[in-house]
């Protein structure tokens, strides 16, 4: 059951999936009682005004998570802007969501391994510090993909995974397959 990733800006049926579904990414953000989430209504903006402004952001790029070519999540990379001195690329993974279904079956690990493997380049992935299965999940997935060679950093109700990746060139060999994994994941 392989496991792709498409980029989702060019397909109005794949930003009206992300539509669809991000009511319940909301309800399994809050459903872990993170309570840093602002809901909605607190915000001011919609589901589509949130996703179009991903759609219009020329440093995020959005992608549809796949599983035997029916998608099954999403994620939201953000490219940094690079000091004018340091050379390397900087990538954040601002959004990443798994449905419940293929969750605990290895998508959002063999997910997030193509999405890191994609871009050469510093990484950063934030958690909420109150989403203790998001830390777990990502702090095993990240230890994966580097060999261990990650740091983690705790602040502002987040924890971050930071890590170097060295993009296609770095992956080849690299699996990506599905395996099950112990432990329980959360958001992704």
């Amino acid at each position: 059951m392989p496991i792709t990733i498409r980029e989702a800006r060019a397909s109005k049926s794949d930003r009206d999936w992300i539509e669809e579904t991000y009511g319940e990414y909301l309800a399994d953000l809050t459903a872990d009682s993170t309570g840093v989430f602002p809901s909605l209504t607190v915000t001011g903006q919609g589901v589509a005004e949130i996703i179009q402004g991903w759609f219009h952001d020329d440093r995020c790029t959005v992608f549809i998570v796949l599983r035997e070519q029916e998608p099954v999540g999403f994620a939201v990379v953000q490219r940094g802007l690079s000091n004018s001195g340091d050379p390397k690329r900087h990538f954040r993974l601002s959004e990443f969501f798994i449905r419940k279904p293929f969750r605990n079956k290895g998508v959002g690990r063999g997910a997030a391994m193509l999405i890191f493997a994609r871009y050469a380049g510093e990484w950063t992935v934030p958690e909420q510090s109150r989403n203790p299965g998001a830390i777990r999940f990502w702090r095993r997935v990240v230890s994966e993909f580097t060999n261990g060679r990650y740091r983690e950093q705790r602040g502002q109700g987040e924890v971050a995974h930071s890590f170097t990746s060295a993009g296609p060139a770095g992956a080849a060999g690299r699996s990506v397959s599905q395996r099950p994994r112990s432990g329980r994941r959360r958001t992704c």
